[in-house]
């Protein structure tokens, strides 16, 4: 059964989410500057792109159909309602029910799924070569997640699948579960790094079409549409942020206030992680790319290996 919160934190929190977002992604890139040896942009420089892209008319190609227009809303309104499903903080989640990790993981994947199909639809090889390049990734980014959330819903015990319930119940009492705890998280940062294409996988600031992904998709893209797809960019990133932070659970054994420091302070933590491998690491070859993502859910797999024959 959906179970809407009636606690209206929770809806200010998709709220301060969706501002937050791009503020985030604006430190992180001031990050990568500052250890560059560059003074680097203002972090709210990500607001102002925003802003000029919302103001810009939007031009279409003239092999375009349908697909095209619509793919920008649905990526959007996609990933605004996995973030709706998301406990942030000490706070419920807005929406939520049994089962709706799955349901997160689904609505990802449909954004996935026509956005691919966007740069499908102008018959660009460029932009045909990058949803291909996506497709195949895709197909080793995905059993990441499953693996991870839903060894973490055995090990805590619960066959609901909720989010919500999964969280309140990760506990720092058992060396094994500390253990495990922090392995889920490193396999989920690096789900994270994939479907957000980010550095090792993909550099979201190359225009080099031969060697993007995500970005190549998107060049017929402008004005508005542009600006839905960047929005929804920033906010799938700082959703993976916050499950890796929620992961760490310091709810469990602080009070609130310093639960909600120490939160604040992971995501922070995340962000410098972020722009260190951006800055000090090269993109993979493509090939690479899936041995990387296997790693992910190999070390997935043997985190519940290991806990299970502990227990």
């Amino acid at each position: 059964m959906v179970e809407f919160s009636t606690n209206p934190v929770s809806w200010l929190g998709f709220l301060l989410f969706a501002v937050g977002a791009p503020l985030w992604m604006g430190i992180v890139n001031k990050l990568k500057a500052r250890l560059s040896g560059r003074c680097g942009p203002s972090v709210f420089q990500t607001f102002y792109d925003l802003a000029r892209l919302a103001r810009k008319e939007t031009v279409y190609s003239r092999s375009a159909s349908f697909i095209t227009r619509l793919a920008p809303v649905i990526v959007w309104n996609t990933t605004a309602l996995a973030v709706l499903i998301l406990p942030i903080g000490p706070f419920p989640p807005a929406i939520s029910f049994s089962g709706d990790f799955i349901l997160l993981a689904y609505l990802l994947g449909t954004g996935r799924f026509f956005q691919i199909l966007a740069g499908l639809d102008v018959a660009s090889s460029f932009q045909g070569m990058g949803a291909s390049r996506e497709a195949r990734f895709a197909v080793f980014a995905e059993p990441i997640f499953f693996f991870t959330f839903g060894s973490l819903a055995l090990v805590t015990g619960h066959a609901s699948l909720s989010l919500q319930s999964i969280f309140k119940d990760i506990a720092w009492d058992q060396p094994f579960f500390a253990v495990f705890i922090v392995i889920s998280s490193i396999s989920i940062f690096f789900l994270m790094l994939a479907e957000c294409s980010r550095i090792p996988v993909d550099d979201p600031n190359t225009h080099l079409e031969l060697t993007m992904i995500h970005e190549v998709m998107i060049l017929d893209a402008s004005g508005f549409d542009l600006f839905l797809y960047q929005h929804a960019a920033s906010l799938k990133v700082l959703l993976y942020a916050l499950l890796v932070a929620s992961l760490l659970n310091p709810f469990s054994w602080l009070n609130l206030f310093d639960g909600t420091l120490f939160f604040i302070a992971s995501l922070g933590v995340i962000a410098v992680v972020l722009a260190l491998i951006e800055t000090l690491m090269a993109r993979f070859r493509l090939v690479l790319v899936p041995q990387f993502l296997l790693y992910a859910t190999i070390i997935g797999v043997l985190n519940i290996l290991i806990f299970t024959i502990s227990h």
